[in-house]
């Protein structure tokens, strides 16, 4: 399904869904059926094109937040100025770009994951983030479409032992990759005690040949290059 395709004629079904593109004499339309609905609009365009890729997973049902926190299901427990690079996952959202005379208009989003949120931290400072759970493994390992693999580096650069149990992000620096077999980011955790830890993405993909999704999130706008986690591993 992730791909670029010529603007004309086009049927996509995956998991029971349909993105669809319709020529008509002076204009396209694209359709899209998922989850039983229908969502349809009219390009007007001579030459475009149409990009499928995953995008930052905060945009549904609204963008409400720019934070991802994943819950991992058995926290971890690393000893003193150690270091250890693990995968996890995260929920995928589908983007749908056109292209044509150098410009990138977003036209819909979807997913076949429900977003969740949830409240990190106290509620008068605290963040709302897109939550999602996951195991921390030494595979990588993801359901297609819906879970992308997320390559993560935990430090912990204290003399104390740690307990990590969360890792919260800003998707506003996420770097995501795609080929035909997976979806992929790279992190890095950096803990500092017992209670904070600076997060940040790296523009690495999982492997060679993956391609680099379009960012909905415009590079030129995000001035800050990590987060923070104030408020709790």
């Amino acid at each position: 399904m992730f791909g670029i395709y010529d603007l004309g004629e086009l049927e996509i079904n995956v998991n029971n869904s349909k993105i669809i593109i319709e020529q008509k004499p002076r204009y396209f339309i694209y359709r899209r059926e998922h989850n039983g609905e229908v969502l349809e609009k009219k390009i007007l365009s001579k030459s475009g094109k149409i990009v499928i890729n995953p995008v930052e997973p905060v945009n549904l049902p609204k963008n409400i937040t720019n934070y991802l926190q994943i819950r991992f299901r058995k926290p971890l427990t690393i000893e003193p100025n150690q270091s250890e690079t693990l995968y996890t996952t995260f929920p995928v959202e589908i983007g749908v770009f056109v292209t044509g005379m150098g410009d990138v208009k977003l036209i819909d989003v979807f997913s076949f994951v429900n977003p969740k949120y949830a409240l990190y931290g106290n509620p008068v400072r605290g963040l709302i983030c897109r939550y999602w759970e996951s195991d921390l493994t030494q595979e990588q390992r993801a359901e297609r479409f819906r879970e992308g693999v997320m390559k993560l580096k935990i430090v912990n650069t204290t003399k104390e032992w740690i307990e990590v149990s969360n890792a919260v992000f800003n998707v506003e620096l996420m770097k995501i990759y795609y080929d035909d077999d997976a979806v992929s980011s790279t992190a890095e955790m950096d803990i500092q005690s017992r209670m904070v830890a600076e997060t940040k993405f790296f523009a690495e993909p999982l492997r060679k040949g993956m391609r680099k999704a379009i960012e909905i999130f415009s590079p030129r706008k995000v001035v800050a290059r990590r987060f923070f986690m104030e408020w709790g591993l």
